[in-house]
C-alpha cells in the first residue's frame, strides 16, 4: 500500500492515510467519539479520523478544522418518519461538516435506495464529500450497487466477512472494522516484536489494508507500527476479527 502523508510530520502512522476510489485522502486508522471528552483526547494524542453517530451533535470541526469527520446514520423507517429523519440527518451533516457519511443498510432495499438517493444530493450540492455504507449483509450491498449514481468510497463491517470484503475489493471500497474483543490476548505475540496488544491490531490491519477504528477509552498515544507480522502470527491475530463459518 501507497503512503500518503496528511502532514508534515512522518514520524508517526497517524500521520498516514489511503487513497479512496474517488481519489480523497482517509487516515489510516480512528477513534469512535461519544462525547466532548472523547474528541478532546483524541485530538491531543494526534488521531485524525474521528467517528460518531449522526444524533451525537459533538461539532468536531469546531475543535480542529483538520480533522476528518466521519459520520454514521442508522438504520431507518419508511414513510413519514423516514422523510423527518432525512430532514434532521441533513441539517446534523450540514453542522457536522462530516467528510464521511455512512449510512446503515436496512433489510428493507427500497428503503436503502430511498435513502442513498438523498445522500448523493448531500454530496452533489458539496455538503458531504464522501458516502459509505455500515453492513453485514451481502445481499442488501449488493442491491445498493445495482441502483446507485454514486458508488460508495468505504465500507464498514463488524468483522472479516469473506463475501463483503471479496465484494469491497470488485468495487475497490475501503474497507473499515471496530477493533473489539480480546486484545489483552494478544500479550504473547506482541512481546515478540516488542509492541503492545494494541499496536500489534493496529498494525494487523495496516498490512491487511483496512482501517482499524479504536473505541475511545482504548486509544494509545502515538503508536508505531514500523514492523512486519509474519504470517502465522497474522493468522493468530484473525481469529478476533473473522467471522467464523457456521
Amino acid at each position: 500500500m501507497r503512503k500518503i502523508y496528511l502532514h508534515k510530520r512522518f514520524d508517526s502512522f497517524l500521520d498516514e492515510a489511503v487513497v479512496l476510489n474517488d481519489g480523497s485522502l482517509m487516515p489510516k486508522t480512528g477513534i469512535i467519539v461519544k462525547n466532548d471528552d472523547d474528541v478532546t483526547k483524541a485530538t491531543k494524542l494526534g488521531y485524525r479520523l474521528l467517528d460518531c453517530a449522526v444524533d451525537d451533535n459533538l461539532k468536531i470541526k469546531d475543535v480542529n478544522p483538520q480533522l476528518y469527520v466521519e459520520v454514521r446514520i442508522s438504520k431507518l423507517t419508511r414513510g413519514k418518519e423516514l422523510h423527518n429523519n432525512l430532514k434532521s440527518i441533513r441539517a446534523n451533516l450540514i453542522a457536522d461538516q462530516a467528510d464521511l457519511c455512512l449510512l446503515n443498510l436496512s433489510d428493507d432495499n427500497e428503503c436503502n435506495n430511498q435513502i442513498w438517493q438523498k445522500l448523493e444530493q448531500l454530496k452533489i450540492t458539496g455538503w458531504v464529500k464522501t458516502l459509505g455504507i455500515e453492513t453485514d449483509k451481502a445481499d442488501a450491498l449488493e442491491a445498493l450497487l445495482k441502483n446507485i449514481k454514486f458508488k460508495p468510497n468505504v465500507l464498514r463491517l463488524k468483522c472479516e466477512d469473506t463475501d463483503l470484503l471479496t465484494i469491497a475489493k470488485n468495487n475497490k471500497l475501503q474497507v473499515e472494522i471496530p477493533v473489539k474483543g480480546d486484545i489483552a490476548a494478544l500479550a504473547e505475540i506482541a512481546d515478540k516484536y516488542h509492541t503492545s496488544p494494541m499496536e500489534l491490531v493496529l498494525y494487523y490491519f495496516n498490512q491487511k489494508g483496512i482501517i482499524p477504528l479504536v473505541e475511545a477509552s482504548e486509544m494509545i498515544e502515538n503508536p508505531q507500527v514500523n514492523f512486519n507480522i509474519k504470517s502465522a502470527d497474522m493468522a493468530t491475530i484473525s481469529q478476533l476479527f473473522v467471522k467464523l463459518s457456521v
